[in-house]
């Protein structure tokens, strides 16, 4: 990848430091974390996961590449305890590098010599397409308090779920795994990535950890999140000033946000997302159950997801 684009790719990654400099903050990117699910995956059949190597790192550069994106339509200007990309080097050259990972990735799941590398090249770039749709409806929604639960459910659907079921079929394709065990990790990736979303709802709002940037960005945003969307029509008397705030413009102070959060929590919004997260974790473990995959390989699979949205 030619410069600038391959200094923007690697501060990125968390591989160096703005202009080739030392890094600072945590690593960028989706972390280590990312890798190993997918990974993982290829081992359903019983054979070794390095045939699923190559897709893996395809995925990744998928997801990061939306990574990129998705900091520049949420103006988020932090990411992983350091300035985003966008906010580094200008968002011009964060959407060039973002657009620029499509290539390898289209490059390097091409070159795989299997049966299934057609199958692989329409998967990833359907899964492409659904998440791109996902995050305009996701962005054209923001501060329409007339969202439905549907709707807000619909764009998590596109934009995390479709996408994971993607991330975590490629590897499978260039293993010996029968189509049913394809489509089961397919069902496995869909279920957890409804769960992460819901997680990263909550902790966008409610963080577990130190994220380096402030709390309540959707908030900020007024973004029309699934739980959003239940706590508006709770019919509890706090949703009423949820709809004021979320039908409002103007940048909010911090304890506005906190007031929001609160009311989101008493208008039942948070107990609605951690059950709802709960219960796509407990699906996502059943289809990965139907998948058939080797004994110790499934109790790897439930340990690294549970680390992964931890």
């Amino acid at each position: 990848m030619p410069s600038p684009l391959l200094d923007a790719v690697c501060y990125h990654y968390g591989w160096a430091g703005k202009g080739g400099g030392p890094v600072t903050g945590q690593r960028g990117g989706v972390g280590r974390r990312g890798l190993v699910l997918p990974l993982l995956c290829a081992g359903v059949d019983g054979g070794p996961v390095e045939r699923g190597l190559a897709a893996t790192v395809v995925g990744d550069l998928l997801v990061n590449a939306s990574i990129i994106h998705d900091d520049v339509l949420d103006r988020d200007p932090v990411r992983r305890g350091r300035p985003a990309l966008w906010a580094a080097y200008g968002t011009e050259c964060a959407l060039m590098a973002g657009d620029a990972l499509l290539g390898p990735a289209f490059s390097l799941l091409g070159e795989q010599s299997h049966s299934r590398t057609r199958w692989a090249l329409r998967m990833m770039s359907d899964s492409w397409s659904k998440l791109c749709a996902g995050q305009v409806r996701d962005t054209g929604q923001e501060g329409r308090i007339e969202t439905s639960l549907e709707q807000a459910v619909a764009v998590n659907e596109a934009k995390s779920a479709e996408s994971l079921r993607g991330v975590f079929c490629l590897p499978v394709l260039f293993t010996d795994a029968t189509s049913e065990q394809v489509e089961a990790v397919g069902r496995y990736g869909f279920h957890f990535g409804m769960a992460a979303q819901h997680h990263n709802d909550l902790t966008d709002v409610w963080p577990t950890i130190d994220r380096g940037r402030a709390p309540g960005g959707d908030i900020r945003r007024r973004k029309m999140t699934p739980m959003v969307a239940v706590a508006l029509g709770s019919g509890h008397r706090g949703s009423e000033l949820l709809a004021a705030y979320y039908s409002g413009r103007g940048e909010p102070g911090d304890m506005e946000v906190a007031a929001v959060a609160d009311l989101i929590d008493r208008c039942g919004g948070r107990a609605w997302a951690v059950a709802q997260n709960l219960k796509y974790m407990r699906l996502a473990a059943g289809h990965l159950q139907k998948a058939g995959p080797p004994p110790g390989l499934y109790d790897d699979l439930l340990a690294a997801g549970a680390r992964y949205l931890a």
